[in-house]
């Protein structure tokens, strides 16, 4: 059945696509404006993400040892605490931050800042960021303030943040990283069907303290066959939460297939650790609206 209402279908799933670019769109605005709209291994590193080692895109060289606490507070704002320490006599020691790598994300090398205990001797738009440590000319050793050149039983420490970080990217649906899980659709009230996307996330986050995006394809087939096995006019489609212009979540309706929809995290529904609760875990509930007439009563075929 689902033939005969195509025409109408993938002219709204083509206002889907038009109206998730717009930057601030409201339910009442798409719900009236189209027929079918929607609010539509693990790291790199070396040593481990949470001190043991490097991590992060921060490289050190062959002279020294890092060792580095996280601290991060939101997908797109992460500090590095790091402690660098040596064998060698009168190192000259020179960071590295890889800008590709997590937490930074692909983001500018401009929006990576040393808040502390050293400087950024590379050019704005260069990566990897380069950093140096301080040289106050008092011969005598700081661990921030006068810590290059750096000897044996001494800690130079250098805090390196990122405020403005780009998105966590998805990281592939391998399993992994997290597992997804759609419910069985079921009708809400008497004129959609929904189901409920858990997206759970694998990661021990002692060991990768950093947010990691999702990806997911949705087929749309069975929520439209329920309602046109009803003879229901479909109008939109809605979703709980909102996309929010990307920032919670995006669709993308697959160019060769009308009926296939990929969705993709955006930084409000990133997902860090692996417990049961939000970051752990994300969900999202899609639903398909539509006119039932009055003399069909709204229920699914076995």
């Amino acid at each position: 059945m689902i033939a005969r209402r195509q025409g109408p279908l993938l002219a709204a799933l083509a206002g889907l696509v038009a109206l998730l670019s717009l930057p601030t769109v409201t339910a009442a605005a798409w719900t009236d404006d189209a027929w079918f709209t929607s609010s539509a291994g693990a790291g790199t590193w070396d040593g481990g993400g949470g001190g043991d080692g490097g991590g992060g895109g921060i490289d050190g060289g062959d002279d020294v040892d890092l060792d580095i606490a996280w601290t991060v507070t939101s997908p797109t704002s992460t500090c590095a605490n790091v402690d660098i320490t040596t064998d060698g006599t009168d190192v000259d020691w020179e960071l590295t931050v890889d800008v590709t790598q997590r937490p930074w994300d692909n983001g500018l090398p401009s929006e990576v800042e040393v808040d502390n205990g050293g400087q950024i001797v590379s050019g704005p738009d260069e990566n990897p960021v380069i950093i140096h440590g301080n040289a106050d000319g008092s011969g005598t050793f700081n661990s921030t303030s006068n810590n290059t050149p750096l000897s044996v039983g001494q800690t130079a420490t250098v805090v390196i943040c990122g405020f403005n970080n780009a998105g966590p990217e998805p990281q592939p649906d391998d399993g992994t990283w997290y597992t997804t899980d759609w419910s069985p659709i079921e009708v809400s009230g008497s004129d959609a069907v929904c189901s409920t996307l858990t997206v759970q996330g694998l990661v021990d986050g002692a060991e990768d303290p950093f947010y990691y995006g999702w990806e997911t394809d949705l087929r749309v087939e069975d929520f439209v066959e329920a309602l046109d096995d009803a003879d229901a006019t479909i109008f939109y489609v809605s979703s709980d939460p909102w996309p929010s212009s990307g920032f919670d979540f995006t669709f993308e309706q697959d160019p060769d297939d009308p009926y296939l929809v990929h969705i993709k995290s955006g930084s409000a529904m990133a997902l860090q650790g692996n417990a049961a609760t939000p970051p752990g875990q994300q969900t999202l509930e899609v639903c398909v609206h539509g006119s039932v007439p009055e003399r069909y009563a709204f229920t699914l075929t076995p």
